[in-house]
């Protein structure tokens, strides 16, 4: 599971990096409203602990850029300004839970556990499909003409970003930020290995040339009906 800390202050920013890592989350931090929504929109989250004052805005105006931009990844917002009000507003912008500072840190990883439990693409059993291939967001495995293969959770994300967007072309640069994160320093031979080796594990369920190479562009699916 991957989250995203936007904390402006620096000592609790590695502190909650330390904690949430300690807890087996792969953890990116930032710490201000800009890097907030760029990363936030990259899809490659599971969750964003999200402060309400930044150096460049605040919470609310990163959360609010979010939620208008399309992006439903459950956001909870840790925070020094704790009265009703400022709750009421940060539920009603789109916020999916919203925890007062000072904070018991067995308290926030349940909530973030909790977020993560209730995130739909792991309650809900969504079935992504490409010609005879289908790809189960619940269990994480690939079917083709009713043979399974089991993924790895790296194998899946490359595997789902490249579902989503069956009709286009992904760049190495989109692949890598929906796999390993925005601000990932990931090797350039990295991204052809996990593609070599899914696209063998893919031949071996019958799926061959599942995943082309479209020179200078990027990866694509294979057109379908191929």
């Amino acid at each position: 599971m991957r989250l995203l800390v936007v904390e402006d202050e620096a000592t609790l920013r590695r502190e909650l990096v330390h904690l949430f890592q300690q807890r087996g989350y792969t953890v990116d931090a930032v710490d201000t409203v800009f890097a907030a929504v760029e990363h936030g929109m990259s899809g490659a989250y599971d969750c964003i602990v999200l402060d309400y004052m930044l150096p460049d805005g605040d919470g609310i105006e990163a959360l609010t850029q979010l939620r208008e931009a399309g992006c439903t990844t459950p956001i909870l917002m840790l925070t020094v300004k704790n009265d009703p009000k400022d709750r009421v507003l940060g539920l009603n912008k789109g916020a999916d839970d919203y925890l007062g500072k000072p904070f018991h840190p067995d308290e926030l990883l349940a909530r973030v556990g909790a977020l993560v439990r209730r995130s739909p693409a792991l309650t809900d059993d969504e079935v992504l499909e490409h010609g005879r291939a289908k790809l189960h967001t619940r269990s994480r495995s690939l079917e083709y003409d009713g043979r399974t293969l089991e993924l790895t959770s790296k194998e899946f994300a490359l595997m789902e970003a490249l579902f989503r967007h069956k009709h286009q072309v992904m760049t190495r640069d989109q692949l890598i930020a929906k796999v390993w994160g925005p601000d990932a320093e990931v090797a350039d031979s990295a991204l052809d290995t996990y593609i070599y080796f899914l696209r063998r594990k893919c031949s071996n369920i019958g799926w061959k040339n599942a995943i082309v190479t479209v020179r200078g562009r990027g990866y694509a699916l294979q057109p379908e009906g191929e």
